[in-house]
This record gives C-alpha cells, sequence and structure tokens, in this order.
C-alpha cells in the first residue's frame, strides 16, 4: 500500500490532468471516451509496482 501513496504523492496532479481530460474530449467529441478512465487504474498500479519500493519510496534507476 505505501508504494501506491508513494506515487499518488508524486504525481496527484498528472492523474488529475489525465481525469479532466478525458472528461473534457468524452464532453466535446463522444461518451465513448469515457472507456479511457478504465485505463488510468491499470496504469496507476503498473507504474506503482515499476517505480517504487514496498516503502512507498522510488526505485534508483538501474
Amino acid at each position: 500500500m505505501k508504494r501506491f501513496k508513494g506515487l499518488w504523492r508524486d504525481t496527484w496532479w498528472l492523474w488529475a490532468f489525465f481525469a479532466v481530460m478525458v472528461l473534457g474530449i468524452s464532453a466535446m467529441i463522444s461518451w465513448f471516451f469515457l472507456f479511457v478512465w478504465l485505463t488510468l487504474p491499470v496504469s496507476f498500479f503498473y507504474f506503482a509496482f515499476i517505480r517504487y519500493d514496498e516503502e512507498g519510496n522510488e526505485k534508483p534507476e538501474a
């Protein structure tokens, strides 16, 4: 759980921007773009597992 908190702490503004952008695109073009919201949690969890350790700290570059 700490790795998710670490990613959220560092990138909350980016995820908020993605959510607002999806809302804007779906309002202007089509409601179909709301399905993009389903990919946001998948991306979030993927990056949390790849980029952060169990303590919520960013892993050093390899």
